[in-house]
């Protein structure tokens, strides 16, 4: 299984995406608009912010979307559908208005809204060249269906291994998204692999700078099972010159709640039979 390198200077740059989603769920792109400087001083800033204890005066709290906005430590983090532990993480999620410290809110702002012009661009190819698996009311707007309160963006990190984790516990276990589109930028530390139609755990390639892109079980539902929503997950560091701090920014672009998928749900009932299966 190959995920595609995407060069968005290339001339080529929306056929090559559409063709590696369509294949295998994931996409790399290089050169993309997103600041490259921006997001190397995002990383730095919020692991210095992890480390210390401001963190636990933001702690999460449920907005009126029913996102939640704020820190949520690693006793309270999530476990993946199908698996008995906890994943080895902590996070903190911003949606618009969310209370951070100010010395991190500038970047914050402008990634999320580079980002959502990115989605809104690279959601722009999916209309153009997979409209006719879309269901009716979708055909060219899915970009226009995309909501700045619903989507979310999550600074995660991952601390380094302390030699009492429990067993089988990972920094994230196998899972799919939800939403339509993830936007990730490609982390420092490694970590990140994808479940092929070969059976086999891939790395996702990509250097610092590049954006790896997947598509959601959202984007799965609307296109019929035509574009993926792909396992994937984050391992633990293998040996010890890896065993570090690893901090992952992904921005979770979803659409209005009230848009129609399919003819069994809007995204809204999707979402919740998901949060669901994830609560049981």
């Amino acid at each position: 299984m190959t995920v595609a390198i995407v060069d968005m200077y290339s001339a080529e740059a929306e056929h090559a995406f559409i063709e590696t989603l369509r294949h295998t769920g994931f996409a790399v792109l290089r050169n993309s608009p997103l600041d490259g400087e921006r997001l190397q001083r995002m990383a730095r800033d919020w692991k210095e912010f992890f480390a210390g204890d401001d963190k636990w005066n933001y702690l999460a709290q449920e907005v009126a979307s029913g996102n939640t906005s704020g820190y949520i430590p690693p006793n309270v983090s999530e476990t993946a559908v199908g698996h008995g532990q906890k994943d080895l993480k902590e996070f903190f999620h911003i949606v618009p208005d969310t209370d951070m410290p100010e010395a991190l809110k500038e970047d914050a702002q402008a990634h999320l809204a580079d980002g959502y012009s990115l989605g809104v661009l690279l959601l722009g190819w999916v209309d153009l060249h997979c409209g006719d698996l879309l269901p009716a009311s979708l055909r060219g707007s899915l970009a226009d269906s995309l909501s700045t309160t619903d989507s979310l963006f999550r600074i995660l990190h991952y601390p380094p291994l302390a030699g009492d984790e429990p067993a089988g516990a990972v920094r994230a276990a196998a899972h799919e998204d939800i939403n339509l589109l993830t936007l990730l930028p490609v982390s420092a530390e490694p970590g990140l692999q994808v479940f092929g139609r070969d059976g086999q755990w891939h790395t996702v390639p990509g250097q610092p700078g590049d954006i790896i892109i997947n598509s959601g079980d959202m984007l799965q539902e609307a296109s019929g099972r035509h574009l993926p929503s792909t396992t994937h997950r984050v391992v633990n560091p293998s040996d010890a010159s890896e065993n570090q701090s690893r901090i992952a920014m992904p921005y979770f672009l979803a659409p209005q709640l009230d848009v129609r998928l399919s003819e069994r749900h809007t995204a809204g009932s999707y979402l919740r039979e998901r949060l669901e299966l994830l609560a049981r």
